[in-house]
């Protein structure tokens, strides 16, 4: 007798994406019981103190030398320590220990943090990265980011040798696996990813005419923060009633007028900065999936960021917004462009509105992933 469960393995919140596939997998699946874990309380409550001792070795190997050289931050040791290969071992083992004897219809994670195949249970997994897609980024140090050749080799590449599909955030992460994990090309599908932020009620259609620039990270230096204000500041001298709004996240030293530190925020707050805005942008230099320009298609903005990683997925250069090659020039020109063009800001964020429809929504999404799950199990 087929099961009729599905178990869903997530870590955290995943920047509130795991909320929303779990979502599309209860929508896509109503006559399954969905089950959920969560790695990150495995870790909290099932894993013994002598175990986080011995995790000290493992951190010290793998990425000791490289926070002592200054190729890793020390102030992110914490998160490091948590991405060793030992503590993926350790939670991988304990969710089939867990799950033993259990029987599932199919297992389904999000991120590539730890390997949740559970013996011959169909397993897939949905992902914004891999570690070496760091290699492909021109503008970053991937030493910085990178996990450990260990985990790399013992973690990482076993969970995507054991998973059934794998499904990719953008086209990034997929030619990643397959050019550097040597991943069969079928059986890495990209899908895209859905907002976080909901729809808007009505359309703003004034907006454009408020000469406002929105930036949305938290990572001030990596979502390019000190470009885009090095760009206002000369914008300033020819559109002195242009505006800048910061969200999600707090740079400090920042004096210059018309610009506006908003900080961080619940998800739930950021639509009207959103709704108030003249155009999007994010000169990011790492992105393993920009959910943030998703939701400024979702506002009709026009885009302006970097033509690295995900990006090209989603702005069509010159149709939805401007890809711009890391040049500080290149982001002036654009930004005085829509500034100086408020019908082209509509059009460019009506063609991104419409984009995003039939692209980046979870429902599509979610569809997608059922799709091709069914194709395997022929379910």
């Amino acid at each position: 007798m087929s099961s009729k469960k599905i178990l869903f393995m997530k870590s955290g919140s995943f920047s509130n994406i795991n909320i929303n596939v779990q979502k599309f997998l209860e929508h896509e699946y109503p006559d399954y019981k969905l089950e959920t874990i969560d790695a990150w309380e495995i870790l909290k409550k099932n894993i013994r103190k002598y175990h986080f001792l011995l995790n000290i070795y493992f951190f010290l190997t793998e990425y000791g030398m490289e926070i002592l050289l200054g190729q890793k931050k020390w102030q992110q040791s914490y998160q490091w320590f948590f991405a060793t290969s030992y503590v993926s071992i350790l939670i991988s083992k304990e969710i089939k220990r867990m799950n033993e004897g259990k029987e599932y219809k199919f297992t389904f994670q999000t991120q590539s943090l730890f390997n949740g195949k559970i013996n011959n249970i169909p397993h897939f997994i949905y992902t914004d990265h891999t570690t070496k897609t760091n290699l492909l980024y021109p503008h970053i140090n991937p030493k910085q980011y990178i996990r450990s050749k260990r985990f790399i080799e013992k973690c990482e590449t076993r969970m995507y040798e054991d998973a059934t599909l794998i499904f990719t955030f953008g086209t990034l992460a997929a030619s990643s696996l397959i050019t550097h994990y040597e991943m069969p090309r079928e059986k890495v599908i990209p899908v895209f990813s859905g907002s976080n932020v909901s729809q808007p009620s009505q359309f703003n259609s004034q907006k454009y005419f408020s000469k406002n620039i929105l930036f949305v990270g938290v990572e001030w230096e990596r979502k390019g923060g000190p470009t885009l204000l090095k760009a206002f500041r000369i914008i300033l001298k020819s559109h002195p009633d242009a505006s800048l709004t910061i969200v999600g996240c707090s740079p400090k030293n920042i004096r210059m007028r018309n610009c506006n530190v908003i900080g961080k925020i619940p998800v739930e707050e950021i639509s009207k900065y959103y709704d108030s805005a003249s155009m999007f942008c994010l000169p990011t230099v790492r992105e393993p999936f920009g959910v943030a320009f998703v939701e400024a298609m979702n506002y009709r903005l026009p885009i302006i960021a970097n033509n690295i990683g995900c990006i090209p997925d989603l702005v069509v250069n010159d149709y939805n917004g401007f890809l711009i090659d890391n040049d500080i020039n290149g982001y002036i020109s654009a930004i005085d462009k829509l500034l100086s063009n408020p019908i082209k800001c509509r059009e460019m964020g009506e063609n991104g509105y419409q984009y995003s429809l039939s692209n980046f929504t979870w429902e599509v999404v979610g569809k997608r992933i059922k799709e091709n799950i069914s194709k395997v199990l022929q379910m």
